[in-house]
């Protein structure tokens, strides 16, 4: 049962965001109905999670928890209760799917190699629509439906770069599909890295090839990101005390700048991750004019209010380009806290155990570590809406297997001791041969 919701979650992720049907004021789509299922069967097997349990399901509960009382005290109960249900699906229901399902190096293996098949084999789209500028696989799903959900602004000159159109493919957005690229960039390469085979090059280049297309700074920026993230990795086992040294010195750093620099340090830091100086200025504008409504809803948030901005500034819409700006916005600064502990708890709970995994399972840990890392700091720049919400919290599940590292390695040893002694068989086998 729950094999066969994770390969719906998958087929759902990859349906065109113009297949939906609206209930009421709720829009449904696919991997909406996947994830509600997901939730219902953590729900029935209960025991099964309470086993599993750790401090990243209590700092989760809480989140929701926070959710819902930013909705009631904003909106009152009826759109709390519509609201949080939506949050918990794309949230719990993700989270839960991976920590019930991905309980195995094997999973782990089998989601990402059928996400990179995937996404290497959506690069003939992502050629033709960059190069032809036209959105066909948005205008085929437009046709079949009826329904036009892709933003009409991503059809204009806006989104042309030297003859060259920021492809979408079946996403709503070009950075959702460069980050979504970005989250698996690491898996591929390190199996390039592994095994070195022809399949699995085409596959690195058809990603690497896609992300480039996107033309959006969030992609590259992972991989930035990723980089540094490997360091710390390969290194942390034995230079750990450097490592956090190094943090409280940047992170010092950081509150010297906000405290003497006029653009802070958030604004300085969002000014430089963006090739475009427009985008980033105005980035650094949703900073500056969301500050008032934070510190006047700290504890709440303003849930689905509109934040307050000066009349020239309506032109931009209501949109918060960054996840955690948007998440402490709308549901303040306890849930924004909540989030981000359980997200580096899991990261660094990860990393003090990479250097006790078998060569086997390591690099995979390793490949989630830079991964989800990656997704953690671009949230700064980028906002997960859409599918991307319920994928990071898929990811955030995705690791739990990894503490039990143990009986990984035990089965690690068993396979290779396997492998070395049908290797010896063979060999006892020739040499008897031989002299027969």
């Amino acid at each position: 049962m729950l094999r066969v919701i994770a390969i719906l979650l998958i087929i759902s992720i990859f349906i065109p965001l113009e297949f939906y049907i609206m209930v009421g004021s709720v829009r449904v789509e696919a991997y909406r109905v996947v994830l509600g299922l997901a939730l219902l069967y953590a729900l029935f097997n209960l025991r099964d999670v309470l086993q599993q349990a750790d401090l990243v399901d209590i700092l989760l509960f809480c989140l929701i928890g926070i959710v819902f009382a930013s909705f009631w005290q904003n909106h009152g109960m009826q759109k709390a209760v519509e609201s949080t249900g939506i949050f918990a699906i794309e949230t719990a229901g993700a989270f839960y799917l991976a920590r019930l399902f991905i309980t195995t190096p094997q999973r782990f293996y089998w989601i990402n190699q059928t996400f990179i098949a995937l996404l290497a084999l959506l690069t003939v789209f992502t050629l033709y629509e960059a190069f032809s500028q036209h959105r066909i696989l948005h205008e085929i799903a437009e046709k079949l439906t009826g329904n036009h959900a892709l933003d009409p602004r991503l059809y204009t000159y806006h989104y042309i770069r030297s003859g060259i159109m920021r492809a979408t493919n079946l996403f709503a957005h070009p950075i959702l599909y460069g980050t979504l690229l970005a989250l698996f960039f690491p898996f591929v390469l390190l199996l390039v890295v592994r095994f070195g085979t022809l399949n699995y090059m085409s596959k690195l280049v058809g990603i690497t090839v896609s992300m480039l297309l996107t033309l959006s700074s969030a992609p590259l920026l992972a991989l930035i990101f990723q980089g540094f993230t490997a360091v710390l990795v390969k290194f942390w086992y034995n230079a750990r005390q450097f490592w956090i040294s190094l943090f409280f010195g940047g992170l010092a750093t950081a509150l010297l700048i906000e405290a003497f620099s006029n653009r802070g340090f958030f604004g300085i830091l969002i000014s430089y991750l963006t090739f475009n100086p427009n985008t980033g200025y105005f980035r650094i504008l949703q900073w500056e004019y969301t500050a008032d409504d934070i510190r006047e809803n700290l504890i709440w948030g303003i849930a689905h209010h509109d934040w307050t901005r000066p009349y020239w500034m309506e032109w931009m819409g209501n949109s918060i380009d960054s996840f955690w700006l948007l998440l402490i916005l709308q549901h303040g600064l306890f849930a924004l806290i909540l989030l981000l502990l359980a997200c580096f708890y899991a990261v660094f709970h990860a990393l003090n155990l990479v250097h006790h995994h078998h060569d086997q399972s390591r690099w995979m840990v390793s490949a989630w570590i830079v991964s989800f890392m990656s997704l953690i700091l671009i949230g700064f720049t980028v906002d997960y809406f859409g599918k991307l919400q319920p994928l990071f919290f898929f990811m955030l599940g995705a690791i739990g297997w990894a503490q039990y590292y143990p009986f990984w390695n035990r089965q690690a040893e068993e396979l290779v001791s396997a492998s070395d002694s049908t290797n010896n068989s063979s060999t006892n086998k020739l040499r008897s041969n031989d002299k027969t």
